[in-house]
């Protein structure tokens, strides 16, 4: 990866870091990311309409942006399952499994972009979340901690994150990444709307009033730190991009631990601190 492609990334892991801890930190985290994609529909839409009269966007590419919305949908509705169920140092870190699965993929299908060294990174990334069970796994097993909600959500979120960004790799190939972005959006945005029904809109309007500055940040934020990735997928393999992203986990494991008191955190930083020993390994080799 290149200097730009790595400073960016990593801007990206913080940016995504910060909006899942606020959204974490909401009175209502399903009408927190209706509200969350309302915001992003509205703030976007000047520059969407800027760039629409210029794009051309072919039949795979409308494929592309339908198979991304759905994908991304259930990305979020595990997402906020897996902070219904358990500690956001917990959740997330374990939601961020994904460059093994992606790493897997790449094997046989980018083989010859990709290094010895840069696949060893990404999966020294996704196996690091494991150590975070560590202290349950040794208390109550593997099948107790399995059976759990928050580990059977955010290990489903994984494999969203696995789908999407697969499918994102091959969307950007047809369609302008912003475009991409703000299209796939609404469309992720119209089936978590179509989920909370008449009762999604009050509870939206509530949450937004109880915490409009913190929906209005992660509207903003969230959207962008995931161009940033899109940008990057243009000219990086699939994993490398998913494998840096990982650093997301250590500011995921602090912001839980300092504004949320969420405990276990010598465990927690471990398992973070392998993440970003193969995100640099990425860094270095791939």
């Amino acid at each position: 990866m290149t200097g730009v492609g790595i400073a960016l990334v990593l801007l990206s892991a913080l940016l995504h870091a910060t909006w899942n801890f606020l959204n974490k930190g909401s009175d209502d985290r399903w009408a927190f990311f209706l509200g969350q994609g309302i915001g992003t529909f509205v703030l976007y839409a000047p520059a969407f309409l800027w760039y629409w009269p210029t794009i051309h966007i072919d039949r795979l590419g409308w494929v592309w942006i339908a198979a991304s919305a759905v994908t991304h949908a259930g990305y979020a509705v595990f997402l906020l399952k897996s902070y219904d169920a358990g500690d956001l140092s917990v959740a997330y870190p374990l939601s961020r499994t994904a460059p093994m699965l992606v790493a897997v993929w790449d094997m046989f299908t980018v083989r010859g972009q990709l290094t010895g060294g840069g696949v060893v990174g990404t999966l020294l990334a996704g196996a690091g979340a494991l150590i975070l069970q560590l202290p349950a796994l040794r208390s109550r097993g593997s099948r107790a901690v399995l059976g759990d909600r928050v580990t059977r959500y955010a290990l489903t979120t994984a494999l969203f994150i696995t789908l999407y960004t697969i499918i994102d790799k091959q969307g950007v190939g047809h369609v302008h990444p912003f475009i991409y972005l703000y299209l796939t959006a609404i469309g992720e945005l119209a089936i978590i709307a179509w989920m909370l029904r008449r009762d999604g809109v009050r509870r939206t309007v509530r949450e937004f009033r109880a915490n409009t500055r913190p929906v209005l940040v992660t509207a903003a934020v969230g959207p962008f730190s995931y161009l940033l990735i899109l940008w990057v997928l243009t000219t990086t393999p699939a994993s490398y991009v998913v494998g840096l992203r990982q650093t997301s986990i250590v500011f995921g494991v602090l912001l839980g631990r300092i504004f949320l008191g969420e405990g276990e955190t010598a465990y927690r930083l471990t398992g973070a601190g392998v993440i970003a020993a193969g995100s640099v390994l990425i860094a270095l080799a791939g």
